[in-house]
């Protein structure tokens, strides 16, 4: 479902390439696994008292990230701001982010990948998208599709990790444009931070959409807005559609 405001304006979504952010867009911290981590370390806490307290975390992680912090700076901040949420003392809080480092590095935590995700990047491509990924990520997010059996699904893939930049840099995104031997204005790029991934898209010429999966950003309106990346991918199929029958039409 579209979230926007105005009301859409399909050419917002005309594009030949979908790139696409990997966490909080595509995939999405697994609270179960964190939950047996955590327990293993002998702090119990539930996936649901986990999965609710994620909201202000994500909030502090974008705050972090957007004012000069680095990914990993906002990932440790991240983890303590969740951890006290849900009631973790003070002092137990740095071993139990030690224990969901080691299993970060072992296994992304941020590994959940919705039910609609596959069905949703499949019709992309029937309906001739092209697709990547731009992220600020540790150097480990090809293993982590590997594992997800997702690798195949896109043209691109660029981890900061491993390219030395991080968004919003418009370097990165040109990286990823010259890659696939496309302009910037046939790029869509779609992330979960508006001044990380919608400004750092436009900077570099391309359209850019916010998928808001966790509701934090219910009033945001300066690009179109979408609950998920299926949801956006419908939009942008719909979209193509109905530009193309306009152009036959005309």
């Amino acid at each position: 479902m579209v979230d926007a405001s105005p009301p859409l304006d399909p050419a917002s979504l005309d594009a030949d390439v979908l790139l696409l952010d990997a966490g909080n867009t595509l995939v999405f911290l697994d609270a179960a696994a964190a939950a047996q981590v955590l327990d293993d370390a002998g702090i119990e806490l539930t996936a649901e008292r986990l999965a609710a307290t994620m909201g202000a975390a994500h909030r502090g992680y974008a705050e972090r990230v957007t004012s000069g912090g680095s990914h990993e700076d906002g990932w440790r901040s991240f983890m303590a701001t969740w951890l006290r949420a849900t009631g973790v003392s003070a002092a137990a809080v740095p071993a139990a982010i030690d224990h969901l480092r080691r299993e970060h590095d072992r296994f992304n935590l941020w590994r959940r990948l919705p039910a609609d995700v596959r069905p949703a990047l499949t019709a992309a491509r029937q309906a001739g998208l092209r697709l990547g990924i731009i992220s600020n990520s540790e150097g480990q997010l090809l293993a982590l599709l590997d594992r997800l059996e997702l690798t195949d699904a896109f043209d691109v893939v660029l981890d900061s990790g491993v390219e030395g930049l991080r968004k919003p840099d418009p370097a990165l995104f040109h990286r990823a444009t010259d890659r696939l031997g496309v302009a910037p204005s046939r790029c869509l790029y779609a992330g979960d931070i508006p001044e990380v991934d919608v400004d750092g898209a436009r900077r570099a010429g391309m359209k850019a959409a916010l998928v808001d999966a966790l509701g934090l950003h219910p009033a945001y309106d300066d690009a179109p807005r979408f609950e998920s990346t299926a949801s956006l991918i419908d939009a942008m199929i719909d979209a193509r559609d109905h530009l193309r029958r306009g152009a036959r039409d005309a």
